[in-house]
C-alpha cells in the first residue's frame, strides 16, 4: 500500500512539525512541509501531494494566493485551509471559489485534523 502524501504549509514551525509527527505516527503518510506560500508552490510541483494543509496567514505569499496558483496548474489539487480566524476574507474566499475543500480552525486538535485529512483524501489513493 502506497503512503499518502501530505504537504503541511505553515510559517509556525512548531505547529507544522507537530502535525507532521502526528501524521507520521499513524504510519500511512509521507509528509513534507513548507514555510510559506511560495515554498508551497515549489514543493507541490516536486512532491505532488495527495492533499495540502495550508495556513492562510503567512509571510512571502499567503495561503489564498498560493492555493489559487496551485489550483491554476493542478485543478484537482486537494487543499484544506488552516486558519486562526475563520472570518478572514481569504479563508472564506478559498471555500466560496472552490479552491479549498474545508476550513480547519486553529488551535487544531490533532485527532480532528487527522480525521479531516483522511476524509478528504482522493478515493484513488
Amino acid at each position: 500500500m502506497t503512503k499518502k502524501k501530505v504537504l503541511i504549509v505553515d510559517d509556525e514551525k512548531s505547529l507544522s512539525e507537530l502535525i507532521m509527527e502526528s501524521l507520521m505516527i499513524l504510519g500511512d503518510y509521507n509528509v513534507e512541509r513548507a514555510n510559506d506560500g511560495q515554498e508551497a508552490i515549489e514543493k507541490y510541483k516536486t512532491f505532488l501531494p495527495d492533499i495540502v494543509v495550508m495556513d492562510v496567514e503567512m509571510p512571502v505569499m499567503d495561503g489564498y494566493e498560493s492555493s489559487h496558483k496551485i489550483k491554476s496548474f493542478d485543478p484537482n489539487a486537494r487543499i484544506l485551509m488552516l486558519t486562526g480566524n475563520p472570518a478572514d476574507f481569504r479563508a472564506r474566499r478559498t471555500i466560496e471559489e472552490g479552491i479549498a475543500l474545508t476550513l480547519i480552525q486553529k488551535p487544531v486538535k490533532l485527532m480532528d485534523l487527522n480525521r479531516t485529512i483522511s476524509e478528504n483524501l482522493p478515493a484513488y489513493s
